[in-house]
């Protein structure tokens, strides 16, 4: 009857054993899995075509993915190819027509297994010119800010069919007097930037102008530059405030706007800065501005309230006055370089966005945490906490050895009383048989 009693003792205790290691194990969170998308160079590009590739390398255990490509003249993109479905990993890749010739177009691949969209990295090319055909554009850095505005720079790109000898002809005020003109051989496409060429003393909207020749061939455009009044005083009786609040989104990831967020060597990630104007009376002359830390590099793409900006958010950046119950939503692209930038262990890397005036200055930071050398993880991974990191690492099942041996030492199930019995039971039967062989030999 006491064998009886102690089996099932036994057996209770082992049964304990099992449901406590199956509610640690069920207990983590499941992985959400996105896929991993690449793009790749473009190929056959003619005067109005393009053949786009890219590659799903990972389904992320579903069964299929909905791929597509986004393109367009900025990093806006605007338009998109349809949705191919991929039940397989591979190449995919689309062709798109109807562009403009001698035009630079922005691309990238996109995925979707059903858990969140995943992006490729954006990639450029240029439509090819007809043998009578040369374009130009112009940008001026900066193309705002207040009175004085001096030392802007005037940066044109010239987009053509053969190379040879340019000739740069630049106007600060269109106003039929050129105010540089030069001569430089480039190739097909390329690029000139006339640095400090501008002043602009008095508050106005002006139109810079440039003209470049090539073979016979022209082609003008022109910039506009916005120089608005100094800082006006607070109004008597009227406040003004000024919050920020600074994010990050891991986009090869697919993780969401958060403080603070996992990457690995090489993602690409999106910071949103949004300020909010309130008080009484409008912010004055509200400058902007955000330095990389030390392991992230700067890979522009920079949006204001949903328009596509060519300023470097890097250098700081002129917003204007902001009315009271205004917000602004600025976001922009940046980049984690390879392992070669980082510590062994876990890198913290903290940025700033600095919002400020004449008046006041306030900032908010977001943080971007890179792990070297010592937890591996796949790059499109959502982060889902401390435990989900444990289940991925040695740590896990350390800490469930240790808990069996607390188990086992606490005598809560009776495991060292069924031990030592089953010791003694062995012990007897060995003792016995050693007895049983001296008389064997006696006789």
């Amino acid at each position: 009857m006491n064998k009886i009693i102690s089996s099932k003792k036994v057996l209770a205790s082992a049964v304990l054993v099992l449901s406590v290691l199956g509610l640690v194990f069920f207990s983590l969170p499941v992985k959400a899995d996105l896929v991993s998308i690449y793009t790749h160079p473009p190929a056959d590009i003619t005067a109005n075509s393009a053949i786009v590739s890219g590659e799903l390398s990972n389904l992320a255990g579903r069964n299929s993915a909905s791929i597509w490509f986004e393109y367009g003249l900025t990093e806006s993109y605007v338009s998109r190819t349809n949705n191919q479905v991929m039940n397989n990993t591979g190449t995919f890749q689309a062709t798109l027509s109807g562009l403009n010739s001698c035009t630079l177009y922005h691309y990238r691949a996109a995925g979707d297994n059903g858990d969140g969209v995943v992006y490729g990295i954006d990639r450029t090319f240029s439509t090819l010119c007809s043998t009578n055909e040369i374009r130009v554009t112009l940008e001026a850095v900066p193309y705002s800010g207040p009175a004085p505005l001096d030392n802007v720079d005037l940066k044109a790109d010239v987009y053509g069919r053969q190379a040879g000898d340019v000739h740069y002809w630049f106007d600060c005020k269109n106003d039929g007097s050129w105010d540089k003109e030069l001569t430089i051989y480039q190739g097909p496409s390329s690029s000139y930037t006339s640095d400090n060429l501008c002043n602009y003393s008095s508050v106005g909207t002006y139109t810079a102008r440039v003209r470049v020749e090539r073979f016979g061939l022209t082609a003008e455009n022109t910039a506009s530059v916005t120089v608005t009044g100094t800082q006006s005083p607070v109004q008597t009786g009227g406040q003004y405030t000024l919050n920020v609040q600074k994010t990050v989104q891991n986009i090869t990831s697919g993780s969401s706007f958060v403080d603070s967020v996992n990457a690995n060597f090489g993602d690409e990630l999106n910071y949103k800065i949004v300020i909010t104007s309130s008080g009484q009376v409008s912010a004055p002359a509200v400058y902007v501005k955000d330095a990389m830390p030390a392991g992230i590099s700067y890979s522009g793409g920079l949006i204001i309230d949903g328009v596509t900006d060519g300023r470097s958010i890097i250098d700081g950046i002129l917003l204007d006055d902001i009315p009271a119950g205004t917000v602004k939503t600025i976001t922009y692209r940046a980049k984690v370089k390879t392992q070669e930038f980082f510590n062994l262990g876990a890198n913290n890397l903290v940025n700033s966005a600095l919002v400020y005036n004449t008046g006041l200055s306030i900032s908010d930071t977001a943080t971007v945490i890179v792990v070297k050398g010592v937890v591996a993880g796949a790059a499109t991974n959502v982060s889902t906490g401390l435990v989900d990191s444990l289940f991925g690492s040695l740590l896990l099942p350390l800490l469930l050895a240790g808990l069996a041996v607390w188990i086992f030492k606490s005598q809560i199930i009776g495991f060292d009383r069924w031990v030592d019995k089953r010791k003694m039971v062995v012990d007897d039967f060995r003792a016995n048989q050693k007895l049983a062989s001296l008389i064997r030999r006696r006789k």
